[in-house]
């Protein structure tokens, strides 16, 4: 009788283990899973000093998501912005009862910035280029000048000269002139040219004086321009005796004409159209005698607004008279006259239109 119990016992103590057991198993669950980090980036990757990158993440299952690198507790999901100095490595840590995981994403910061240039509108001519760029920061910049020959000529019916760089292209930035200094900060430089419209007194696109302005553009050209200084000291007018077709015109914008027929009418070298044929000046090889009237402009423009360094003396015009006389003007008074192609000698000075 005694052994039974004992049987019934050890079948009870059994069961209740098992019980037990299944309790806690029930109670427990499955194993708990690590936490998981969906993403983890920085737009951009790459900065200079003193920008901003934002750093963007996701992650799910986490109890607690932090980054390091002073930032932090954040949300699961999240952005942030972050202006680091020099190459930043983040990490990023969730956690949960079954442990951590971890992602980084790095910043790099780049210390060399750019200064690059921008005609703004420019028609022709190209933009300079820093040989010494990109600087670091803090470096001492030299602008450049219109090194390239930027021009913006019959835009809209208007033509516009150079004046010099700003930070902006309206112009409401920081004036930079040729030559100035300034320095370097944390980002790029962008230099826009800068533009006014021509007026009259004006250095021209080959570098002369603007005596005309036609106030519209019809035949290719708006403005008049002369050559800084006289071409010739004592010059014929050439070919006494011989007609030259065509080179009668007086008017303003005959002058070119006047010395295309010249120079196909009169083989003499070295005479005052020929001089002004064969210039080579500011980059231009378009110059010719001026007219009658052209020269008198010059003279009410330029001469007698202390301009362009004329002499008080006689200066010829392309207009021929006659066989043997042409039109020319003296700067002293403004008198002009019509003769002497065998007997003067006077002084030239080119003009050309653009």
């Amino acid at each position: 009788m005694k052994k039974k119990r004992i049987n019934y016992f050890k079948y009870f103590s059994l069961f209740f283990a098992i019980v037990v057991l299944a309790f806690i198993a029930g109670c427990t669950g499955a194993s708990p899973t690590a936490p998981i980090i969906n993403s983890f980036s920085a737009s951009p990757s790459t900065i200079t000093v003193g920008e901003s990158s934002t750093l963007s993440w996701s992650a799910t299952d986490a109890t607690s998501v932090t980054i390091d690198n002073g930032i932090g507790s954040v949300a699961l999901t999240g952005t942030t912005a972050v202006n680091p100095t020099t190459t930043t490595t983040y990490t990023l840590t969730a956690t949960n009862v079954a442990g951590s995981v971890t992602a980084t994403t790095t910043v790099t910061v780049s210390s060399a910035v750019t200064v690059t240039y921008n005609g703004n509108g420019n028609t022709a001519g190209t933009v300079p280029v820093d040989p010494s760029s990109p600087y670091e920061y803090g470096a001492t910049v030299t602008v450049l000048g219109n090194t390239g020959g930027l021009t913006r000529i019959n835009d809209g019916g208007t033509s516009y000269r150079f004046t010099g760089w700003n930070t902006k292209a309206d112009g409401s930035g920081a004036d930079q002139a040729e030559g100035s200094t300034f320095t370097m900060g944390a980002s790029n430089v962008t230099l826009y040219a800068q533009w006014t419209p021509y007026v009259l007194l004006d250095t021209g696109t080959a570098g002369g004086y603007i005596f005309y302005d036609k106030g519209y553009y019809s035949h290719g050209w708006r403005y008049l321009e002369a050559a800084p200084s006289d071409q010739s000291a004592s010059a014929p007018w050439g070919c006494y005796g011989v007609s030259i077709s065509g080179a009668d015109g007086t008017a303003v914008g005959t002058g070119e004409q006047n010395t295309i027929d010249i120079e196909a009418g009169c083989a003499t070298f070295g005479t005052a159209a020929d001089i002004c044929a064969n210039l080579g000046w500011g980059g231009y090889s378009d110059w010719f005698l001026p007219s009658k009237d052209e020269l008198n402009l010059m003279y009410t423009n330029l001469k007698v607004a202390g301009v362009g360094g004329f002499a008080g003396n006689y200066y010829w015009s392309s207009s021929e008279g006659d066989a043997n006389n042409a039109r020319y003007q003296g700067f002293n008074s403004g008198y002009q006259g019509n003769d002497g192609k065998k007997y003067f000698n006077l002084r030239v000075r080119a003009v050309r239109v653009f």
